[in-house]
């Protein structure tokens, strides 16, 4: 099993999706939602990136990712929600 990469920063998580890394799920508690990609080496760069201030990315992308995640907060009733066509676990 790979490692995952979680995190609760929405628009970090939309950066990442912007740049080509694929959700891989998001759990939501108490309000919160985490978000779940794998971990990769790119992810550990993109993360510098951005933390850093020196990231890069094009905004239709990045606009079309903060809808998408929009959507999956505001459309799921579940605490959590897999993407890879596996059941949803409750």
């Amino acid at each position: 099993m790979k490692k995952k990469f979680t995190n609760r920063d929405f628009y970090f998580s939309a950066f990442l999706i912007a740049n080509g890394q694929k959700l891989l799920s998001h759990t939501r508690e108490s309000g919160i939602t985490t978000f779940m990609f794998e971990d990769n080496k790119e992810i550990a760069e993109l993360s510098s990136r951005y933390y850093s201030l020196n990231a890069l990315v094009e905004p239709m992308s990045y606009g079309n990712a903060l809808k998408t995640l929009k959507s999956i907060i505001h459309s799921t009733n579940t605490n959590t929600r897999i993407y890879n066509n596996e059941p949803s676990k409750r």
